[in-house]
């Protein structure tokens, strides 16, 4: 493990739009920042198209949401997220994040953590009938405060490297 790590710190910035894409699409917004961050990569490039590629989910969440399909794996899919929807309404987080309303739709999107981020923002957003024009917003700015977060997290972390090294 630290062999890889040493070569990819070696070899990132002759790849890093690529490398930043897969690290963005294998762990999401937190990898993805938080590397940028650590690798000490361009955060004037990275960190907007951070926010492109979170803004290009919601349209693809909003249409599996709204659909019915024809095609058998699409109705696996969609089924799939409507048998996740109907766990996560249960949910006693969710309920609170559903009574904050818009502003649980903003929280929600810019968790870190497993259930929080675009997909499950833009569900609570369909479940609480969030307008699509203001939910872009909510979401945006979601995503635009968790990627900030995990610039301060990063940053943090080199600091506190630099202590104890």
């Amino acid at each position: 493990m630290g062999d890889s790590v040493v070569w990819l710190q070696q070899h990132i910035h002759e790849h890093s739009l690529l490398y930043f894409i897969a690290l963005y699409t294998v762990g999401g917004r937190p990898v993805a920042i938080l590397t940028a961050s650590l690798f000490r990569l361009n955060l004037l490039f990275f960190f907007p198209l951070v926010i492109f590629m979170d803004t290009l989910q919601i349209p693809c969440f909003y249409y599996l949401y709204q659909h019915t399909f024809t095609s058998e794996r699409l109705q696996r899919l969609s089924g799939y997220f409507q048998r996740k929807g109907k766990v996560a309404k249960k949910r006693r987080f969710f309920q609170r994040l559903q009574a904050f309303g818009d502003v649980g739709v903003l929280m929600l999107t810019m968790l870190p953590m497993k259930g929080g981020g675009m997909w499950s923002g833009v569900f609570l957003a369909h479940i609480i009938g969030v307008p699509k024009k203001k939910s872009y917003t909510l979401l945006m700015s979601g995503s635009i405060l968790g990627s900030l977060m995990f610039v301060g997290v990063g940053d943090g972390l080199l600091r506190f490297w630099h202590l104890i090294a």
